[in-house]
């Protein structure tokens, strides 16, 4: 499995943008722009997934930042996914020339980390979006004299927000704020600044070297490199 994650730019939505409360609208891959990993999405990459996932009936997971092992990070489910091509009225003005894959996903309000993460979005303090995908056509190609790798056919397991990004052009179109649908609490569209924590235990005194050994391979450690982004760039797990 594959991640890509994007910085994106937020903007507040209000009743305007006809989004309930714990909703968001998102870019989430944008087409024809070459990532910092060299890799170009080309329209018609997601028409397949998108097409068996309705199909199926169930939704795809909005998961943050990829941690598909914690069932807290669960914090929602994508209500409808669709590729918008360059020219389409719906994309955010600086990519009508590229077009993208649009999502609208809805978070979990009445869950602390989803309503967390719904905060750290109307704050801006996450500003970037994220999938995971298995490549199932693609091939190298060119831009602008450079090499690169061109993705048609891509499966698409998740999406969700990250603070890791390789890509500088996909955009969070809107995120509506409100009162949670369940718990009856306001959600905050203000970001509360977060001070700063000073660790004064003082320093320990560097220890003798150990006598070499053997290295242990736990299964904690393999599961817990599985759910790394490692900055964003693909890892094939």
């Amino acid at each position: 499995m594959l991640t890509k994650a994007f910085p994106a730019h937020v903007k507040a939505a209000g009743e305007q943008d006809g989004l309930a409360a714990g909703q968001f609208e998102a870019i989430v891959s944008v087409f024809g722009n070459v990532d910092h990993g060299g890799d170009v999405v080309l329209p018609g990459a997601f028409s397949r997934s998108l097409a068996e996932w309705k199909a199926a009936g169930d939704p795809i997971p909005v998961i943050w930042s990829h941690q598909i092992g914690d069932p807290d990070s669960h914090i929602g489910v994508v209500l409808d996914a669709e590729e918008l091509l360059a020219g389409d009225d719906r994309l955010p003005e600086k990519l009508r020339g590229n077009g993208g894959l649009w999502v609208r996903g809805q978070l979990d309000l009445d869950e602390p980390r989803a309503a967390k993460v719904h905060r750290l979005l109307k704050g801006r303090r996450v500003k970037q979006f994220s999938f995971s995908y298995d490549i199932r056509d693609g091939a190298l190609g060119e831009r602008d004299g450079e090499k690169v790798y061109e993705l048609r056919d891509l499966d698409v397991f998740e999406v969700g927000p990250t603070l890791l990004g390789m890509n500088a052009a996909t955009d969070l179109v809107a995120a509506k704020a409100g009162t949670c649908p369940t718990c009856g609490q306001p959600d905050s569209t203000k970001a509360t600044p977060v001070p700063a924590v000073v660790d004064a235990t003082p320093t320990p005194a560097p220890l003798a070297p150990a006598a070499p050994t053997e290295p242990v391979l736990r299964s904690a450690d393999v599961l817990l490199s599985l759910q790394v982004d490692a900055l964003a760039y693909d890892l094939d797990i």
